[in-house]
């Protein structure tokens, strides 16, 4: 969640290090040396302003997932961007971010760390009942983010995640069909 008084200056420390609570196997920072990919963050750094500890945690392996630099650092920091400013306007605001990994992705490093070929994001606006979705594909793009935009139900049969569920059945088929232009 996203919450609007929740900015802060806490600076970016480009900290990446194991996540301390995952006991499986995970990517490693060897995983990404000269592979190519960024290690690009799911919860970005910019929402994890408000403390010290918030922005060193969104540093963890297990919040990074490989983007291409030309993605990451252009039209998805966008969108992070977008849904930010959003988040000031709309109150509270629910994001969820993932990877859309299809059969023949490629794999970085010696730990075989998946490359997305999609990326998502779905984002819940709770006090404005409105819901916006967007699938971008892993690669740069100088495109408006409305190209992207895209169904919550459309996401959803990507990804085979039900988003949301504990809203009311009506609203949420509702807001999961609507597609919403927001400014």
């Amino acid at each position: 969640m996203i919450c609007k008084d929740c900015f802060g200056a806490t600076e970016r420390k480009n900290n990446f290090r194991d996540d301390p609570s995952i006991k499986t196997t995970s990517a490693l920072l060897s995983d990404y040396k000269d592979s190519g990919y960024d290690r690009g963050h799911l919860v970005p750094a910019g929402d994890m302003t408000m403390n010290e500890l918030a922005m060193s945690e969104s540093f963890y392996m297990s919040n990074m997932s490989p983007q291409s630099s030309s993605f990451n650092r252009g039209i998805w920091r966008k969108l992070e961007s977008q849904i930010r400013d959003w988040s000031n306007i709309y109150d509270t605001t629910y994001v969820v971010t993932g990877p859309i990994i299809n059969f023949g992705f490629s794999t970085i490093g010696s730990n075989k760390v998946a490359v997305p070929q999609l990326y998502y994001k779905v984002i819940y606006f709770k006090n404005r009942q409105k819901m916006v979705a967007y699938i971008l594909p892993n690669e740069g793009s100088k495109s408006d983010l409305s190209n992207f935009q895209v169904t919550v139900d459309e996401v959803e049969q990507k990804t085979m995640i039900d988003f949301f569920p504990s809203l009311e059945d009506a609203l949420e088929n509702r807001l999961e069909l609507s597609l919403i232009i927001l400014k």
